[in-house]
Parts: C-alpha cells; structure tokens; sequence
C-alpha cells in the first residue's frame, strides 16, 4: 500500500510564494508540528510503514524525518527520489502565489513540460505499488495534484486547477493498477 503525505507548511508557503523546485525552503515550526501530528496519525491508524521514500528538497526532507523518528522509523532508512521532486514553476518560482490558471502556469518561462512532470511521478508511483510492503512517500502539492489527474483520467494540463492536498495530510494510493 502507498501512502502519500503532502510536506508540512514551509517557509515559502507562510511567504505565500510559489516554491517549485528552486525556492528549497524549510519547515516553519507550524509545519514541523503538522508532521509530528501526522506521524501521531499513523499510529493512531496502525499503519505499518516499512519504507519511507521522499522528496529531495528540503521541506519534504524535514517532513520525512520527523514522521520517521516519531513512528520509529529509522531516518538513515529513508530514501529520496528525484521522480517525486515538485514541479519545476519556472520563472514563476519565487514570485506572489496569486490565481493562475494551470495553462498559464504551464505556460511560465522555463517551467518544467507537464508531460515530463506526470511521466515521472507516475513511473515512481507505478514502480512502487508492485511493492507489497508498507510505503509512506512524502512530496509536494503539485506532486499530489498530477497523482489526482491520473486517478481523475484528466488531461495533465490541467493539474493547477484541482485542489492541493492540506499540507501533512496522508492520502491513500491505493487505485494505481
């Protein structure tokens, strides 16, 4: 079984400003407590995870380790996978989150091509779920969004416009053949 838990809030997201993969910011103490929250969380579910794979950056790193030591999951057992790294905005990393369009987001100069981004991600996922253990990914809001339009069977582009997952919120992937 997977299991997808979106990074607690980070410093870009209390700035309200599109993060990406280059504006690499850490945990706000919020969302430091988020993930100890939901690590709690899993335990209060039982959950039995026996690998964590995450995100390189730092903000799903932080996330990762804190839901690791409060579960008692060894933290220098986690793995990082570049595949579910968020999407790369571009030049509108850095800049005032404000509504926009997933087309004008796609659109941005430099952004990365969402078909690469939904390639990627759903290789991993796909990789993994032949795994019959346990696995707790932890990434991104665009991450979970491209996972949505795969389970939804919507165009990729699109993405931007379905909701985010709250930050350190699990989400069962369980509809992945």
């Amino acid at each position: 079984m997977i299991y997808f838990v979106r990074h607690g809030e980070s410093e870009a997201n209390q700035r309200g400003v599109f993060a990406g993969q280059k504006e690499d910011s850490i945990l706000t103490e919020k969302g430091k407590e988020q993930a100890r929250a939901t690590a709690q969380e899993i335990k209060k579910e039982n959950l039995k995870i026996d690998k964590i794979i995450s995100s390189p950056l730092k903000r799903a790193k932080e996330t990762a380790e804190i839901i690791a030591s409060e579960i008692g999951f060894d933290i220098q057992n986690i793995s990082f996978d570049k595949r579910v790294i968020e999407y790369d905005m571009g030049s509108l990393t850095g800049t005032p989150i404000h509504k926009i369009s997933s087309l004008a987001l796609i659109s941005a100069e430099n952004a990365e091509n969402v078909d690469d981004f939904r390639g990627r991600v759903f290789e991993c996922i796909k990789d993994l779920s032949k795994n019959p253990k346990n696995i707790l990914i932890v990434s991104h809001a665009g991450v979970g969004r491209i996972l949505e339009t795969v389970r939804e069977n919507m165009e990729a582009k699109l993405f931007y416009d379905l909701p985010a997952y709250p930050n350190a919120s699990v989400t069962k992937i369980d509809w992945i053949n």
